[in-house]
């Protein structure tokens, strides 16, 4: 009995170390598996915090709020309210457009008219200087008395330009004064208008007495008594005068001129002379003359007066010129003359 108690304990003890060998056996694995689940886990909180700190959520968040200290207050100019853009009309239909009507251009002698300022009914003086050019020394007295005068420069003279220019420039108005057939065996100089010219004669003479200098009204006759006379060299005068835009004055240098009439018939102005002022040259008849003009003004409302650029003209004019427009008159150019006749006969037609 006690050979089998002996024997029977080792096999109680074998079972013992089977266990612990079998115990010894699974630490390891529970240790692999233990430290495969923390991996795992470790790995799997490492890929959540990734995803929070670098994914779309992260770069959406709003950094975390740090405090500042507040900044002071400024203030900002209200920006400009913007106008609203303007309405935009509505389309118009496009109408065939119809031309204006044809405009004329100003006149030559309107053009080159020096204005005046005249009251109404004031009764005007024109005073026209005739044979200006030749003597250089008097023509320039002439020119610096007061203006406005009208001043008549022969074609022939010479540096017309320049006495011209410097006429205008004084304040004066001019006119193209044209040598013409006169009833005597006088001289009326070159290129003068003669009744036995061809009409292309004849225009051609025109023609060169009107290119001479510029910034003319239009002419008057120097001589010419046999010239103004006569119907068909007066004709071809207003014909050319006509298609300048240019005004006549007669000088009546004769009873039987026919220029106004002819001028007329073509329908540019015409004026004539009232007075001379120096056919008696002397200082006495030339004051007498111009009285014999203001009484003309006084009555008719106008008067127009030829002179020459003469020693007792030109001191008779140096006096009564700063005084004539304190005795009611307007000193005026031939234009303004024509002007009024021509409202005149406006107001007649109407």
């Amino acid at each position: 009995m006690a050979q089998r108690a002996r024997k029977a304990k080792p096999k109680a003890r074998k079972p013992a170390r089977k266990a612990r060998h079998k115990a010894g056996r699974k630490t390891p694995r529970l240790l692999g598996l233990v430290w495969v689940t923390a991996g795992a886990l470790t790995v799997a909180v490492l890929s959540l915090a990734a995803v929070l700190l670098f994914g779309p959520a992260a770069r959406d968040d709003p950094p975390p709020q740090i405090a500042t200290a507040p900044l002071p207050a400024m203030t900002r100019p209200p920006e400009p309210a913007l106008r609203p853009p303007p309405a935009t009309p509505p389309a118009r239909p496009e109408v065939a457009a119809v031309p204006p009507p044809a405009v004329a251009p100003m006149l030559a002698w309107l053009r080159n008219a020096v204005p005046v300022s005249v009251a109404p009914g004031q009764p005007m003086i024109a005073v026209v200087i005739d044979d200006m050019g030749l003597d250089r020394v008097r023509s320039e007295r002439v020119a610096a008395l007061p203006p406005p005068l009208t001043l008549a420069y022969l074609t022939y003279a010479r540096n017309l330009n320049d006495q011209t220019s410097a006429a205008r420039a004084t304040g004066h108005e001019l006119l193209v004064h044209i040598p013409m057939e006169p009833g005597s065996d006088l001289d009326p100089g070159p290129n003068a208008l003669l009744t036995d010219l061809s009409g292309d004669e004849l225009r051609r003479r025109i023609d060169w007495s009107l290119s001479q200098f510029t910034k003319f009204i239009g002419v008057n006759n120097h001589m010419g008594s046999k010239a103004t006379s006569s119907r068909p060299a007066m004709a071809a005068v207003m014909t050319e005068l006509r298609d300048r835009g240019l005004l006549f004055l007669d000088s009546r240098t004769s009873g039987a001129t026919v220029a106004q009439s002819e001028a007329k018939k073509q329908g540019i102005p015409a004026l004539s002379r009232d007075v001379f002022l120096d056919h008696d040259p002397s200082p006495i008849a030339v004051r007498a003359a111009l009285d014999q003009v203001e009484e003309i003004a006084r009555r008719r409302g106008h008067a127009i007066a030829i002179g020459h650029p003469k020693d007792a003209t030109i001191e008779a004019l140096a006096e009564w010129l700063p005084d004539v427009q304190a005795r009611g008159f307007a000193l005026v150019p031939v234009s303004a003359v024509a002007l009024r006749l021509a409202a005149g006969i406006e107001r007649a037609k109407n």
